[in-house]
């Protein structure tokens, strides 16, 4: 065969290769059940993500670093080297985190940088992926239930129902959206909302009137209205779930009378790194204790949470969630201080779309997992993570893109009007 005709040929290998690569990406998201414990928690996705950069790197565009994301990291190690001086962290925490979150950031950067920095492709395989996890979760829920004698929440493939809850939102927000606007995935809004009930997740069920709150709030009377539903679903809620009820029972109880020892181990987990990211706050505020010190700072200050010593002669471990601090908030104020934690603040604020678009839909969708995370998801690197982050941002800026497009085609129709 000759060059010309050599040329001519399709390039199989580099086109399957991209199929790969992008699907094993998106369905990766969902695979946070499949980790190794071997001191920091592993991740297969971390092995997925390693290989895959290989293969972008020899078939995909040039790699790439983008300066966003070299001033995130100095800022991740800055803290933790001043941790380090102040004896409130180590370098061995830090660069096991900052190793950690450095993969996956730069990981999904240039994976969005091999798709075109666009979102509609990822987005639209992220929210069918999830629908097939939600009707997998179905399916399975019933021999789950018979395989431990009687009802249990449902969590799917999901390592617990919180967990399953933040990877599923999206894309429930997504569809309900679809439905109200256009009259569209009535079916795929309707199981995926079941799926959500059979979970009996608290912080599910909150996620949801927030998603109520976003998804009828654009408009005042939609702001009464969701209101006035929000309100009606939570008190249902609480009068009919009991795990709900326990929950607020137990962690309203526990703040009110600071004392752990007569509450579930949920709680115990939220109000303990409470208390332990008070007392890291009051000796450095601004910058917190460093990244990754939270595991060292829980194990200076949990012996001193009130009830615990009743908590350990129950047998529950006293560093129960040390290393994510049973939620963003709480991990972030710990070991980034104020500052960091009003950087998350402002990353939200600042990347949201509003007002009524497709963007709009998407960035308010992804909210509902901030939202989550905020309150009770405090890890940095989930498989999820940074494709959440990463497609917040990117759907920020191609919508501003496709404004100013409007806005120049406009002005030139205007000028070729006169």
């Amino acid at each position: 065969m000759s060059t010309a005709a050599m040329r001519d040929q399709p390039e199989v290998a580099p086109l399957s290769i991209e199929r790969y690569i992008y699907f094993s990406t998106v369905w990766g998201i969902f695979s946070g059940f499949l980790v190794w414990h071997a001191g920091p928690t592993i991740f297969l996705f971390y092995l997925v993500m390693l290989s895959n950069l290989l293969l972008i790197w020899a078939f995909q565009p040039p790699i790439v670093l983008p300066s966003w994301l070299v001033g995130f990291l100095l800022y991740l190690l800055v803290t933790g080297i001043v941790g380090t001086i102040q004896g409130t962290d180590s370098l061995g925490e830090t660069f096991k985190q900052l190793g950690a979150i450095s993969l996956s950031a730069f990981y999904f950067a240039n994976f969005f940088h091999a798709q075109g920095n666009l979102v509609n492709r990822a987005w639209k395989t992220y929210i069918k992926a999830a629908y097939l996890f939600a009707l997998i979760g179905i399916l399975i829920w019933p021999a789950q239930c018979i395989y431990h004698h009687g009802l249990v929440r449902l969590q799917g493939m999901a390592t617990e129902p919180a967990a399953f809850c933040l990877l599923t939102m999206p894309a429930l927000y997504w569809y309900a959206s679809q439905w109200l606007r256009f009259g569209k995935c009535r079916k795929e809004t309707l199981w995926m909302a079941l799926a959500v009930a059979f979970s009996s997740s608290s912080i599910g069920y909150t996620a949801v009137a927030v998603g109520l709150l976003l998804l009828f709030g654009k408009r005042f009377t939609g702001i009464v209205m969701a209101t006035g539903l929000v309100a009606v679903l939570l008190v249902g809620l609480y009068l009919v779930s009991p795990n709900v009820r326990m929950r607020v029972d137990d962690t309203f109880g526990a703040i009110a009378n600071n004392d752990v020892s007569d509450t579930n181990v949920s709680t115990y987990a939220l109000v303990s790194n409470m208390y332990v990211t008070g007392r890291v706050l009051a000796e450095h505020p601004v910058l917190g204790n460093g990244l990754g010190s939270h595991v060292i700072s829980s194990r200076r200050f949990v012996k001193d949470v009130p009830g615990e010593d009743l908590v350990e002669a129950a047998g529950w471990d006293a560093g129960f969630n040390t290393r994510d601090a049973a939620s963003l908030t709480l991990r972030s104020l710990s070991e980034l201080g104020i500052v960091g934690f009003l950087g998350i603040l402002w990353f939200i604020i600042h990347f949201r779309v509003k007002g009524e678009s497709g963007h709009a839909d998407i960035s308010s969708a992804i909210l509902t997992c901030f939202f989550q995370k905020l309150l009770r998801g405090g890890g940095y690197s989930n498989p999820e993570q940074f494709f959440f982050v990463l497609l917040y941002m990117l759907n920020y800026r191609q919508y501003h893109a496709s404004l100013c497009d409007r806005e120049y085609g406009l002005a030139k129709l205007k000028s070729l009007a006169k």
